[in-house]
């Protein structure tokens, strides 16, 4: 089932073409937001070694991701314009979802910096 998911998406995606609207931009957006969030998530549950710089590690995976996938669609259809733009779109995007997922929905972290030595953050919830 799984596999036929995602041969659908793939086919789909293959087969969208983007206007360079705001819609359009906003989508790039909200998308590496949701991604960079989504990978400094993973990154948070998965990978403990890394739970420090997990905020630049989605930022950053998202990023490359999205750059790489607007190499192959410069590659294929052109318009070097479109695609600058989506890329920085979603890598802004990256930026703010990777820092509000790190920053705010993530329990902090014990850091140990040798400039500010060792802090922790608090989390502070109330409900209404």
């Amino acid at each position: 089932m799984t596999i036929k998911i995602w041969i659908l998406s793939a086919c789909s995606i293959l087969a969208l073409h983007a206007n360079d609207g705001v819609t359009s931009e906003a989508s790039h957006f909200v998308g590496g937001a949701v991604m960079a969030g989504g990978i400094t998530a993973v990154v948070d549950s998965y990978y403990p070694e890394y739970k420090s710089e997990r905020g630049m590690l989605g930022f950053e995976v998202s990023s490359i991701a999205i750059i790489a996938e607007q190499s192959i669609e410069y590659a294929i259809n052109g318009n070097a314009k479109g695609q600058l733009i989506d890329a920085l779109s979603h890598i802004a995007g990256s930026a703010l979802g990777a820092f509000i997922t790190d920053k705010y929905f993530l329990l902090p972290v014990i850091k140990d910096s040798a400039s500010d030595g060792k802090y922790v953050g608090l989390n502070v919830h109330h409900n209404f």
